[in-house]
């Protein structure tokens, strides 16, 4: 028996009683006293919420409620545990979906039941000491550092000359997030050049599909299913890529072989709803939809997005009735969200002016501009997708144009939105008028953002500051206006001296991205050049 082992903190995770007083006993006789136990997925949730575990041993099934692929899932989401925790799968059943569902979250063990002291300690005692060598990995990832948290890789891989696959992957998953591709692309190639990993292959595959290579994209992801078609993951970049490159039917073909194998991701399904839809497949893509939301049901990271396309696709397929159900549900089970409301208001009016309703139709549009504008700046693209798409059903071509305008300029960086608005413009029949008003409205805002940091750079801060400044009124979600505002100002104490009110404005703007988007790529740089980490060495 290790000492790591000892001294590890246990959550079990069992709906049965009985089993849930067996894990904890084996738990016990192995030495370990800091054990406590959670009878169902809701209540392992509050329990990693509010303490920190080395080890979760958690069974599949859970009874009503979250299983433990949904726990695993919402646990990883929500930052409750990180990469030194061991997750133990635990199941009797040996079906192929429940097989496929458990090995997709990726947990360190799979163990079938009936468990005993030494095959759990012999996994245990095995995993521990690798485990906790990742600790200064996952502070670093916690503290959103991942520069540092990649330096922490490469030290435990420069330790280890086996350069154990779980640290590559980490690193590796670490440089796609902050855009190092030809980073990982050498990682992913140097681990294929002495054999082919179904990891490393899709990591590469995702790499040419950042880069906008989809055609080498598509045929490594196709070649990884070729060797594995198991490894599901390769199955949804090669949709996406498919989906990207215009072939959806190929992209629709490929998630229904995908959720054949494992039916239970509700983003898989969302995803195949979504594909099925713009294929004008309205059966494939009412089941997927149906299935998505079934599948969240208990989950706290429901997608309004899936009751909003499920009432799409009825009211397409000439269910009405059944479409305003759906809308009144979504109203229900989002009821604190303003921006699930606006959605649900505008797919509404289109229901209505569909069936000739036109007093029901302007009402619930109505309903929709009254939120919107209590709402300035924390609208989401969903949103203003939707009020946009029921904004030129009605006519109102004026206004429609406005929002996206407005969402562009916001979101002015990201092609994949452009794409999304100028899908909208073509389903309009106004694609050249669409694709005009997206490049004006970038330009536009280019322009600003040059014209700011070029005064900046002359010395000029304060007409540079003012000028953005007045950019942000206008277009208060514009994560690119606000860290470029606060460049500028950190430039200006740099030069003129530390000014409160100046810091307050940073940290201000700071939190605000932060609140937009925790994965922006600057947060963390001028956050260090406000406060320097202190020691930034080993794990």
């Amino acid at each position: 028996m290790t000492a790591s082992l000892t001294q590890a903190r246990i959550l079990v995770v069992d709906d049965f009683q009985g089993m849930r007083t067996i894990l904890r006993d084996i738990v016990r006789a192995m030495g370990v006293t800091r054990v406590d136990t959670a009878a169902n997925g809701k209540e392992a949730l509050q329990m990693l919420r509010g303490s920190r575990y080395d080890v979760v041993i958690c069974d599949f099934n859970l009874g009503p409620g979250l299983n433990g692929q949904q726990v695993l899932d919402e646990a990883r989401l929500h930052d409750y545990i990180g990469v030194s925790t061991i997750w133990v799968m635990v199941t009797a059943e040996k079906t192929a979906e429940m097989v496929m569902g458990a090995a997709e979250v990726k947990p360190d063990e799979y163990l079938l039941k009936p468990i005993n002291q030494s095959i759990l300690e012999g996994r245990l005692e095995r995993l521990i000491v690798k485990k906790q060598a990742l600790r200064g990995i996952e502070e670093a990832i916690k503290a959103k550092d991942y520069t540092l948290a990649i330096q922490r890789c490469d030290q435990l891989l420069n330790a280890d000359a086996a350069k154990p696959q779980e640290i590559l992957r980490i690193k590796s998953d670490l440089q796609l997030k902050v855009g190092d591709y030809d980073g990982a692309k050498g990682l992913f190639e140097s681990i294929l050049a002495a054999r082919s990993v179904p990891w490393a292959r899709t990591g590469l595959g995702k790499v040419y599909f950042h880069k906008g290579n989809y055609e080498m994209a598509r045929n490594t992801f196709q070649q990884v299913l070729d060797e594995n078609r198991m490894f599901i993951e390769a199955s949804d970049w090669l949709a996406k890529t498919c989906d990207a490159m215009g072939e959806r039917v190929r992209a629709q073909q490929v998630l229904l072989e995908a959720v054949k194998l494992s039916p239970n991701s509700a983003s898989r399904q969302k995803v195949l709803g979504e594909t099925a839809h713009k294929n004008g497949d309205l059966g494939v893509a009412q089941a997927a939809f149906e299935k998505t939301i079934k599948i969240s049901e208990f989950s706290s990271n429901k997608n309004p997005g899936a009751y909003v396309a499920l009432a799409k696709v009825l009211s397409d397929n000439d269910a009405p009735d059944e479409a305003l159900k759906v809308l009144s549900r979504t109203k229900g089970v989002f009821k604190d969200s303003t921006d699930v409301a606006i959605q649900a208001a505008a797919v509404e009016s289109a229901v209505y002016r569909k069936t000739g309703q036109h007093d029901l139709s302007d009402a619930a549009m109505a309903q929709a501009e009254q939120l919107l504008a209590s709402q300035p700046g924390k609208l989401s693209q969903d949103a203003a997708l939707e009020v946009a798409q029921a904004m030129f059903a009605l006519g109102r071509k004026d206004k429609a144009f406005g929002l996206m305008r407005d969402l562009v300029k916001n979101h002015h960086e990201d092609l994949q939105l452009s794409n999304r608005v100028e899908a909208l413009f073509e389903q309009a029949q106004m694609g050249a008028e669409g694709r005009s008003l997206i490049a004006e409205s970038r330009e536009e805002v280019i322009r600003i953002n040059n014209q700011g940091v070029l005064l900046a750079k002359q010395g000029d801060f304060a007409e540079g500051a003012r000028l953005l400044r007045t950019a942000l009124q206008n277009l208060p979600g514009s994560e690119v206006v606000m860290m470029n505002l606060c460049g500028l100002l950190i430039g200006q104490m740099r030069a003129q001296g530390k000014s409160d009110a100046l810091m307050g404005e940073v940290m201000e703007l700071l939190e605000r991205v932060r609140e937009l988007n925790p994965m922006n790529e600057k947060y963390r740089q001028y956050m260090n050049a406000l406060h320097p980490p202190g020691g930034r060495g080993g794990s």
